[in-house]
């Protein structure tokens, strides 16, 4: 792989030695249900939002990797079809389950990080049904974080080293425009060694140009997968304002709704203003950035601190599903949060929910969770100033090195010099 394409992502980026050239191949043979080109499938291992994960062998290689098979088409594309009247084609494209899943892959393809699950293949025969996305097989498993009695099962210190991984991931995604929406444990696996958390599952990942950090690729450089992301009909502003994600993991802004009761009252604000332990829902929806993902960051760290998320709808409450969710997005809304008594496997005290003491560990992890879960995605810290936190660098022998060596910044590659600069202007 050229020297300049790995130098893109920076000292954080998994080296190129490491790196694979993806592949994409436009052949799809399936032979007696059980092999996929050179991949015989064995075990679902997963369920994403459009399709499913096996465990599968690459006869060629003997490799195990993990193979996402998802259709072109689902039952709702379908019903769209059939109520289409006068659309243009442009038009159907959008919100296709085809169209998510080039979103995904286009995400993939640019992302090449040692915290972030690597692809390897996408097998797209435009003759077929389904498109196939092999992937690096993380046996390591998912971060286990609670037993059958919502117990934490993490001691603190390994829920500091996943939250590190984690926030060393989003950080290089955040740089270069994407935001995932789906930050939960459930999307956080081990390498096989278990050294290395990665983030998986893009399947409702968003590229927004404004939020990206990074130089603007030259078009005709070296770098032509970044020119699907440019694409306005697969990454349109309007996605970032859908209710897509896991309930329990969204942000404020993101379930936002409007109140009417609020406004017949008199009641306006449009900040999210405390009123003892309330919030008032602002009239306005506060903006939808990289910021939702800070919360679900944070909602992560609350569930493997305490073993159970920290909003959520009492069991008494007897409503049915739709309803339940709405109960959910109004106590995300309104609500604040509450802590145990202690934290951790080993039952670290907390302090409360507004510990008193400085000196213990509860009072730090406290006073940082709660500033990543402000109702206001304002007032929310950023990756780079989280990274920083006295309790995350604390096992670091060398945290200004570690700092600086897993910041996303990349080094101008060298052959392009002053007309890389030239160049952002013209794209």
């Amino acid at each position: 792989m050229p020297s300049c394409f790995s130098s893109l992502f920076g000292a954080a980026a998994q080296p190129a030695d490491q790196l694979r050239e993806i592949k994409t191949t436009t052949r799809l043979e399936l032979h007696q249900g059980k092999r996929i080109n050179q991949y015989r499938r064995g075990l679902k291992i997963g369920t994403g939002k459009h399709g499913e994960v096996y465990c599968c062998t690459n006869e060629r290689t003997n490799e195990i990797v993990a193979m996402k098979i998802v259709k072109r088409s689902g039952p709702r594309d379908r019903l769209r079809l059939l109520r289409r009247s006068h659309q243009s084609s442009t038009s159907d494209r959008l919100g296709t389950t085809e169209n998510s899943i080039r979103k995904e892959i286009a995400i993939m393809k640019v992302c090449r990080h040692v915290h972030l699950v690597e692809l390897f293949e996408v097998i797209d025969d435009p003759t077929k049904d389904r498109i196939c996305i092999v992937m690096e097989h993380l046996s390591g498993g998912q971060v286990q974080w609670a037993d059958e009695n919502d117990k934490p099962l993490l001691f603190l210190d390994q829920t500091r080293r996943i939250i590190r991984d984690v926030i060393v991931g989003l950080e290089y995604l955040h740089f270069h425009g994407i935001i995932h929406r789906d930050i939960k444990p459930a999307n956080l696996m081990w390498s096989s060694d278990r050294s290395t958390i990665k983030i998986i599952d893009f399947g409702v990942s968003h590229f927004s140009p404004s939020e990206r950090m990074a130089p603007v690729p030259n078009r005709n450089s070296l770098h032509h997968q970044f020119k699907a992301l440019y694409d306005p009909l697969l990454f349109p502003a309007s996605d970032l304002l859908k209710r897509i994600g896991t309930p329990a993991f969204l942000a404020p802004e993101v379930v936002w709704f409007f109140d009417p009761d609020k406004e017949a009252s008199g009641t306006s604000s449009d900040t999210l203003t405390s009123l003892t332990n309330e919030n008032v829902i602002p009239n306005q929806r506060p903006p939808v950035t990289k910021a939702i993902d800070i919360w679900s960051l944070a909602v992560t760290f609350y569930c493997l601190l305490f073993g159970r998320t920290p909003f959520s709808v009492p069991p008494s409450a007897n409503c049915n599903a739709h309803h339940s969710e709405f109960v959910l997005y109004n106590l995300i809304c309104t609500h604040d949060w509450d802590v145990g008594e202690t934290m951790g496997a080993e039952q670290v005290p907390t302090g409360g929910r507004r510990p008193k003491d400085p000196g213990h560990d509860g009072y730090t992890v406290i006073h940082l969770l709660d500033q990543m879960l402000q109702k206001d995605p304002r007032r929310r810290p950023s990756l780079e100033k989280i990274k920083k936190n006295a309790w995350l660098l604390r096992d670091i022998s060398k945290p200004t090195k570690w700092l600086r060596d897993t910041a996303p910044t990349p080094p101008l590659p060298k052959p392009l010099s002053l007309a890389w600069f030239r160049q952002l202007n013209s794209v």
